[in-house]
């Protein structure tokens, strides 16, 4: 698919950029999804209309909209800013093409761990960066960890979930942690729900078990564990 090969060859340069040069944690403007962007935000984001341009018009939490076109390329340029701006090593970005309102292609990179998500009708792999070597994801036994994005947004969820022993870690990065559930017992994440965060990560979990309501996600690969975290929300009225 050319979208997925032009999103590996717009991955594999911000992946160089961000190993090789300064001041990209410099602050600039504030960007169109409400949040500081980076220098390395808008450096990320002009290698990828560069690349994926030719797809269709593309939507991103930096700049809004750029270009035109009738299918809709959603980007994060650099996933979990902060984190990279305080060198916490999980961060990434994130691609999805959508046609007809529908998404056929994503790609999430893990800039930190080197490697990137890719999902298309026909596949879902992991590629390395450094090795060029592709796997295939399965759905892996559950570990006992879980991953809530903005846990500190829901003090009386996090107490379930804590009073049932369901264990997690909030890491800062939603699209790279949607890329992750089939590897975590869950991702939950609580707030204000963004298309450009949530386009690629979500196509991901398509296959999963899910629930989503206008402030909150829920993905899981285990029924039991799905079903116990989604009746503390019906309970919460979350």
């Amino acid at each position: 698919m050319d979208f997925i090969l032009s999103c590996i060859e717009a991955n594999r340069e911000i992946y160089k950029l961000l190993n090789d040069k300064e001041n990209l944690r410099d602050k600039c403007e504030i960007g169109f999804g409400g949040d500081i962007s980076l220098r390395g935000d808008l450096e990320a984001e002009a290698i990828f209309v560069k690349h994926l341009s030719k797809f269709g018009q593309i939507y991103s939490e930096e700049s809004g909209f750029i270009g035109e076109g009738k299918d809709i390329v959603v980007i994060d340029p650099i996933d979990g800013s902060k984190n990279f701006a305080s060198n916490i090593p999980y961060f990434g970005s994130s691609a999805a093409l959508k046609r007809d309102g529908k998404t056929v292609g994503a790609v999430v990179a893990n800039f930190a761990a080197g490697c990137m998500y890719i999902k298309t009708e026909s596949c879902f792999e992991r590629l390395s960066f450094l090795q060029n070597k592709r796997e295939k994801i399965i759905s892996s036994p559950l570990h006992g960890i879980g991953i809530f994005e903005k846990a500190y947004s829901s003090g009386e969820l996090s107490l379930k979930l804590c009073q049932s022993s369901l264990k997690y870690r909030s890491m800062g990065a939603l699209a790279l942690s949607l890329a992750l559930s089939h590897e975590v017992d869950f991702v939950l994440f609580h707030g204000a729900i963004r298309e450009f965060d949530i386009a690629a990560g979500w196509y991901m979990s398509e296959d999963l078990y899910r629930f989503e309501n206008k402030n909150l996600l829920l993905v899981s690969k285990d029924k039991g564990i799905f079903d116990k975290i989604h009746n503390f929300i019906m309970e919460l009225s979350i």
